[in-house]
């Protein structure tokens, strides 16, 4: 056999399938054996996978044994040649694999393999190549220095920024989300370090294998997409700390002396002054603009004003109390006509900072020329502050996106405009799902695969002149009828502002991820329940606490009342930590979005009841529920459930 490939799976279950269906292609004309071992996952992953993938084997741990420990228990399995150590939410070319194991055979000295990654958007991720980390390295990467100059060899030596992306090279470091190596090698060396729980791993084992006497090569002439933000929210804190913890894990572990304090030291101060700039962005991303905005304006006025009275007014002041009254009703006005526009919604807009300018400008020069003669002070001062203040709000605003601090948001997205890219059969497929989601309406067309030109905006070929003519801000590949392989080249050629989303037929889902820092999307017809949805899990939970808590505050009077009481004391117990939840499902189904045992069914049987229906019934019931939920409901369940809640 050529190649094990191993997928180590926690919560993603759509994107893996998306994969498993990217690798079956590829592996199509070589030996190959694909393992899945499951971290303990609570959305159903293997109820999910296992029927839909019989060519695969899958292991199920029983508890979440992290990234390393479970690629070492599916290694001792493997079978192949070379062993694939793939991440879960990739996508991966026909012919990826064989031109992989084609360069392993070729180069000897070769230990391991990595390759060319994108994202969801096209964009190549830096982490498909890098160094060793050092204390400089480590401490430009967390402050942001690699970011700004990506092409320094200094400020970015941990990513080798300096090296071309587009060409084959020896480096330091490979990306545990694709490692090839040779089955034996990787068994001499027992695999993955497991005193690395997630994070590190990677690092570690490029760091051995170089110490075994091989070479690691980053691999450009295949490409890959790694969606990235899946398992863990890159862009949180807690993603930092537990990626330089793991850092300093592997530096106590190579390093010796000075080398490692110095690096340790270097980590922890760099931990904390990330800390303290992702303090300042959250507050900028909340109150912090609206005061700035206010200091703005406010130095704006006064700065034309005294420079209004040195040149226009020849040093004559004017009454400072009617400056004082007028400027705060200037910024009241200003910051609630910004707030109804939305420009604290959308944190770098040009046109609502404009907008809310001139509104505040035409609403404080009418209030003013309805006030008394001896109230008045300069329609001039407030027609030039206010032109001022709206500069300097687009300028430093400008500034801090280029900083980070703020992130533009896609307020059209709702409104955006979307092709379909795939065969007429998908092409309705796709419609139908959307249509489901109250999506359809952004759909433009199809664009097809071959030379049909019935019904749709035009070939494949012509696709950039498709999106600037339609001005196109979404889409959806049909993966069924147009190659992997062909779609990752073209989304790398096409625009980057373009939302790339992925559908197969098989899976009847749509995934996508435009960025590495936040989580990906999924749209499929089991994520079209109600009871899925954010804020619905959360007022279920928010009820599940708060009518827990009341129970067991008053819990005395409830004996009297409730039938079995102390049982429900019991429950309100369990729901308190969520080992339940109060109202749920008739019975358990691995194919619904997942909730906790219940206390009581949203049709008011107890759990436990002897009541017979029938399973169909009961799974009807269950669907309605998981789909038409409202948590208004459960309260409802709750107070018309009272006496049975200790059943």
């Amino acid at each position: 056999m050529q190649l094990t490939i191993i997928i180590v799976n926690y919560n993603v279950k759509y994107f893996l399938q998306q994969c498993l269906y990217a690798v079956e292609k590829a592996i199509k004309n070589i030996q190959a054996e694909v393992i899945v071992i499951d971290n303990n996952s609570t959305d159903g992953s293997i109820a999910y996978l296992q029927p839909k993938f019989s060519w695969v084997k899958f292991i199920e741990n029983k508890e979440n044994r992290g990234f390393g420990k479970a690629n070492n228990i599916a290694l001792q399995q493997a079978k192949g040649k070379y062993t694939l150590c793939l991440n879960p939410d990739t996508i991966v070319p026909e012919d990826c694999f064989i031109k992989c194991i084609h360069f392993l055979e070729n180069n000897e000295s070769c230990g391991a393999l990595g390759i060319k990654m994108i994202d969801g958007k096209g964009h190549f991720l830096p982490e498909s190549k890098r160094a060793f980390p050092s204390p400089l390295t480590s401490f430009f990467k967390l402050v942001g220095l690699a970011k700004m100059f990506p092409k320094s060899m200094l400020f970015n030596k941990y990513a080798l920024g300096n090296l071309d992306e587009n060409f084959n090279h020896e480096v330091d470091v490979l990306a545990g989300a694709f490692i090839m190596t040779r089955t034996a090698l990787m068994k001499s060396i027992q695999g993955f370090d497991e005193i690395f729980f997630m994070y590190g791993e990677d690092v570690d084992l490029s760091f051995r294998l170089q110490q075994a006497g091989y070479k690691n090569y980053y691999f450009s002439e295949s490409s890959i997409i790694h969606f990235k933000g899946e398992s863990t929210k890159r862009g949180s804190l807690n993603y930092v700390k537990m990626f330089y913890e793991a850092m300093s894990i592997f530096v106590t572990k190579h390093y010796k002396g000075n080398s490692a304090w110095l690096f340790a030291t270097t980590i922890k101060i760099a931990i904390w002054l990330r800390a303290f700039l992702t303090l300042i962005k959250s507050f900028f991303t909340r109150l912090g603009l609206a005061i700035i905005d206010s200091l703005v304006i406010y130095l704006s006025i006064w700065t034309v004003k005294k420079l209004w009275i040195i040149y226009v007014r020849d040093g004559a002041g004017f009454q400072q109390d009617i400056v004082s009254i007028i400027t705060p009703v200037y910024v009241f006005i200003f910051l609630s006509t910004a707030a109804l526009a939305g420009m604290y919604d959308n944190l770098y807009k040009h046109v609502k900072a404009v907008a809310a300018t001139i509104v505040a400008v035409v609403v404080v020069l009418a209030v003013y020329s309805l006030l008394p003669e001896t109230m008045r002070f300069s329609r001039g001062v407030i027609l030039f502050g206010g032109i001022v203040a709206g500069c300097m709000m687009i300028v430093y605003r400008w500034m801090l996106k280029q900083l980070d601090f703020i992130k533009e948001t896609d307020e059209v997205k709702k409104m955006q405009q979307t092709i379909i890219v795939g065969a007429n059969d998908e092409y309705a497929n796709v419609l139908t799902l959307l249509d489901s989601a109250n999506l359809k309406e952004r759909v433009l067309g199809r664009v097809s695969i071959d030379d049909e030109t019935n019904n749709t905006l035009g070939n494949i070929n012509n696709l950039k002149n498709i999106i600037d003519t339609f001005k196109i801000r979404e889409i959806i590949f049909c993966t069924n009828s147009i190659s992997y392989k062909n779609i990752i080249e073209l989304i790398q050629q096409l625009p980057k502002k373009i939302s790339y989303k992925f559908y197969s037929s098989q899976s009847q889902t749509i995934i996508s991820s435009d960025s590495k820092t936040n989580t990906g999307q999924i749209l499929s017809s089991e994520n079209l329940y109600t009871i899925a949805q954010s804020y619905q899990r959360r007022m279920k939970r928010f009820i599940d606490i708060v009518t827990a808590s009341i129970l067991l505050i008053t819990f005395p009077i409830h004996l009297i009342f409730i039938k079995k009481g102390f049982n429900a004391l019991k429950n309100a117990l369990n729901v308190l930590i969520a080992k339940n939840t109060w109202v749920g499902y008739t019975k358990e189904n691995k194919l619904l979005p997942p909730l906790k045992p219940a206390i009581i069914t949203h049709d008011g049987f107890i759990v436990q009841s002897n009541y017979t229906i029938s399973n169909d019934v009961l799974l009807k019931m269950d669907i309605l529920y998981a789909k038409e939920y409202d948590w208004l409901q459960d309260i409802k369940f709750i107070i018309d459930n009272y006496q049975k809640l200790g059943g």
